[in-house]
């Protein structure tokens, strides 16, 4: 594990006005998955994703990360999944243990989902932790994933395997959408206001990607699934206490985060983008009927070809005799 020097930490802190414990955790962090990248079996094996690779690789650290949030990059059969998923917790378990973390007893492996919580002391003499976490299920990517270049002065150039773009924010979008976190609100803001996806076909093709996973990442049964979505309450709800105790934390003192204008602006931009077309709710009859159809959704037969396999779609869509 590499020294981290307190007045060091505290000279950046305060030239970035980040808070100096959470910098350091995301020195760590970036320190980490530059050595996912460099073994070749785990960059081979890994996608990042999430808030993480959002403001990491595409934007330029407006805000802090506290976790690492990883996909499997593979996509395969369950067998073969379950021979890799057993390599990756060997090696990542014994390069955190190598590096002085500590594994905590929060951790768990449910399913198809490691979640670690490993112990460090930092360098103010505090204890911390870093949450790393895989998910197995999303293992069909819609979009090529793509290797980025993490260019934060302070952290040099770190190279990792990401979801693309227009996925990860597809993918933030349904968070948003589906628990309405203010980290999440701040992240489709920065979307906005760096004009992403300004096109009608970038545009369409954001939605189609967000009601595929509104339909596969949701923890509802296929039934269920609708795209009559209710949660924008749960937007308008939020409150700046939320921000206070979840968001302030991750922000730079130099940033004027205007918290009521940000949720108007979102609100604003949720309003045009959730009309879905007569294709995006066809797609979800037949999900609802527990027919996957991805043809339906989408025209471009490479994301289908990706797509067609996905474990959790096909979990979903079993047939109701299936347990």
């Amino acid at each position: 594990m590499n020294s981290y020097n307190k007045i060091y930490l505290e000279k950046i802190a305060k030239e970035k006005g980040f808070v100096r414990d959470n910098l350091e955790k995301v020195m760590r962090l970036s320190e980490i998955l530059q050595y996912f990248n460099l073994n070749e079996f785990l960059h081979d094996s890994l996608v990042l994703k999430g808030g993480t690779a959002i403001n990491l690789t595409v934007f330029q650290m407006p805000r802090l990360s506290v976790d690492i949030d990883l996909g499997f990059a593979k996509n395969c059969s369950r067998e073969e999944m379950i021979k890799a998923r057993k390599n990756i917790n060997d090696e990542i378990l014994a390069y955190m243990s190598n590096e002085g973390y500590v594994l905590k007893p929060g951790s768990k492996s449910p399913h198809t989902l490691d979640s670690w919580v490993f112990g460090y002391i930092n360098a103010g003499g505090n204890p911390d932790n870093i949450k790393i976490e895989i998910n197995y299920s999303d293992r069909c990517h819609v979009l090529p994933m793509e290797e980025r270049t993490i260019s934060i002065d302070f952290l040099g150039d770190i190279r990792v395997c990401a979801l693309a773009p227009m996925e990860l924010f597809a993918s933030k979008l349904n968070a948003l959408i589906s628990r309405a976190a203010v980290r999440d609100i701040y992240d489709v803001y920065g979307m906005i206001q760096a004009n992403l996806f300004e096109t009608m076909e970038e545009r369409a093709l954001l939605r189609k990607i967000l009601v595929f996973y509104l339909a596969v990442g949701s923890s509802c049964k296929a039934e269920e699934v609708t795209l009559d979505i209710k949660n924008i309450k749960h937007i308008e709800k939020l409150s700046f206490s939320q921000v206070r105790a979840h968001l302030l934390p991750v922000l730079s003192r130099k940033e004027k985060f205007d918290f009521n204008a940000v949720k108007e602006q979102v609100l604003s931009f949720l309003g045009s983008f959730l009309s879905f077309t007569e294709d995006e709710r066809k797609f979800i009859e037949h999900f609802n009927q527990r027919e996957y159809r991805p043809d339906i959704l989408f025209n471009e037969s490479s994301i289908v070809e990706r797509i067609t396999s996905h474990p959790m779609a096909l979990w979903k869509c079993r047939p109701k005799e299936m347990k």
